[in-house]
């Protein structure tokens, strides 16, 4: 247990974020075909490359991943959303011109959702609404995002399912010039 709450060194390598989550989610084909859950992939990021430790991010996104199929009945529907978010495509707030570009990932489910007066104790340490849970999973994948330059945050509704979007910086493209 020590190994995962404790802050391990990440080794951090250029990694493609669609395959990242390629693998994480053929870590859950088990639990996905157990319950009937319909998978739906939608990567829309222009370009998914980014600096990370893929072990501890595939530790953050298979844990997001059975979270929403634990949430969800037989027959759900699981989402996982990728888009890239450049600077000029953020209306709200005022961006500066060298900000980089981030990328979104979504993973949603339609499953019994997150009652509102738990949501902003979600992501603290030994909080958990399941019975026998050690409250360790979503603090530690939160931790995770952070150290990898990102944030992660969470939309529900009871009975509607959850939206966890994280947030990553994203590497710019290498060209190869000749």
């Amino acid at each position: 247990m020590l190994r995962f709450t404790g802050p391990a060194k990440p080794a951090f390598s250029e990694l493609r974020l669609h395959d990242l989550l390629n693998h994480s989610l053929r870590l859950v084909e088990r639990q996905l075909g157990d319950k009937s859950i319909q998978l739906d992939r939608q990567y829309g990021a222009s370009g998914d490359l980014l600096r990370g430790d893929d072990y501890q991010l595939e530790q953050a996104f298979v844990n997001l991943l059975l979270n929403a199929i634990e949430a969800m009945g037989p027959g759900g529907r699981l989402t996982v959303t990728t888009q890239t978010i450049t600077p000029a495509s953020r209306r709200r707030a005022a961006s500066r011109s060298d900000e980089p570009a981030r990328l979104h990932v979504t993973i949603q489910d339609d499953g019994i959702g997150i009652a509102p007066e738990n949501i902003s104790r979600l992501f603290g340490p030994f909080f958990s609404t399941k019975s026998g849970g050690t409250g360790l999973g979503l603090s530690i994948t939160r931790r995770i995002i952070q150290e990898h330059g990102g944030a992660i945050s969470v939309q529900s509704k009871l009975n509607q399912g959850a939206a966890f979007q994280i947030l990553l910086p994203v590497l710019a493209e290498k060209t190869t010039s000749g």
